[in-house]
């Protein structure tokens, strides 16, 4: 009986003690997905950039705070290249080779991605760019995706829309002929143009970080175009913008994604009234995952959100997709998923990945109307 009296004692000790161990024995989390943001904060594009990571990093919250990917917590590490293309290579090698992340989300222009892209296919690290459009991006390698429609896309639709709804016959077009992304758009408008049955009656270009204009818009001005497509970021639209109505060419005004910032009426003056440019998303659009998004960024950071921020979430949401299909962090099981993935209810709506690496999506037209960019078509790729 005493003897049988110790072993229960023991066994209590024991037991006691295990679960005192236990309690005090830390619990280990989930390793964190290590995930890199490229974005310019600072330089002639930081707009586009504040508006990517504001997204950005909502999202990833969004994503942790609902457990994660499958239990493992995203970690963010987040570089500014200043819309320049060199420090955009730079921040991809530290954050591949230092940081070693998974993927890389961003970079944010056409011009960088096209610097970092390469750095990251050959280091064999996916790359995301939420918002780089130009034609090439995606067939520098296999690791290459991103969350936006193509330059040959938006300058095709624009192309169309002035043609068949505006019944332009005879356009000018003004552009930055060392930069990838104007060069894209003006060549798919202008063969889509001619092919319609349009002309281009001037073609008129300029180089980066110019800003006096006259020359150029002169040379238009006499040719008395039925309209003016500018297909530049509004840094450089802006500015064209005011010194094209200053000298007096009054006819309706085109743009494109690169349109879409605050401070382009700041710089345009005002001018830019009655204008129409591609975009990626409007907050007119009443389907249920663009106003969630909406309503969500709004609340946190008290404006409403451009189409970069839109595109920024819906990457986070194809980057969260691929991931969970993938069931890894190896390279090229992400690879594999994110050109796979699909029926994702992003901000600019249902996002299908084609494998070539580009979202398969809906595309719209938006004229400013007294200061409000005001939603007047849509258009679905074909």
């Amino acid at each position: 009986m005493a003897a049988s009296n110790v072993h229960h004692k023991w066994f209590i000790g024991v037991l006691v003690g295990l679960i005192l161990l236990a309690l005090t024995v830390p619990v280990v989390a989930e390793e964190a997905i290590k995930v890199g943001l490229i974005t310019p904060l600072t330089g002639s594009v930081s707009t586009f950039g504040l508006s990517v990571r504001n997204a950005v990093v909502m999202g990833v919250e969004q994503i942790n705070q609902t457990g994660g990917i499958k239990g493992r917590p995203i970690d963010l590490i987040i570089y500014d290249d200043k819309g320049d293309a060199t420090e955009a290579a730079n921040s991809t090698r530290r954050l591949i080779d230092r940081d070693q992340v998974a993927l890389v989300i961003g970079p944010v222009i056409t011009p960088c991605v096209l610097a970092a892209a390469p750095i990251a296919q050959d280091a064999g690290i996916p790359l995301m760019t939420p918002t780089g459009t130009g034609d090439t991006i995606t067939s520098i390698g296999d690791m290459i995706f991103r969350a936006a429609y193509k330059d040959s896309f938006q300058g095709e639709t624009m192309a169309r829309f002035a043609w068949e709804n505006m019944k332009l016959k005879r356009v000018a077009v003004i552009y930055d002929v060392a930069n990838d992304y104007s060069t894209g758009v003006m060549n798919a408008f202008r063969n889509k143009f001619r092919e319609l049955g349009g002309e281009i009656v001037s073609l008129e270009s300029y180089a980066t970080n110019d800003n006096d204009f006259s020359a150029q818009l002169t040379s238009i001005y006499v040719r008395k175009p039925d309209a003016l497509f500018i297909p530049d970021y509004y840094s450089a639209a802006g500015p064209i913008i005011m010194q094209a109505r200053q000298l007096g060419i009054e006819v309706p005004l085109l743009g494109i994604d690169g349109w879409d910032s605050p401070e382009l009426a700041q710089l345009a003056g005002g001018y830019e009234e009655g204008g129409y440019f591609v975009n990626h998303y409007s907050t007119d659009d009443q389907t249920a995952s663009t106003q969630a998004f909406i309503a969500d960024y709004e609340a946190r950071y008290g404006t409403k959100p451009d189409a970069l921020a839109a595109l920024a979430y819906d990457g986070i949401l194809i980057v969260k997709a691929a991931l969970e299909a993938a069931d890894s962090t190896e390279p090229e099981a992400i690879r594999d998923a994110m050109g796979t993935v699909s029926n994702i209810q992003g901000a600019t709506g249902t996002i299908n990945m084609d494998p070539e690496g580009t979202p398969v999506k809906s595309v719209v037209i938006i004229q400013i109307q007294k200061g409000h960019n005001v939603l007047v078509d849509k258009v679905d790729p074909k």
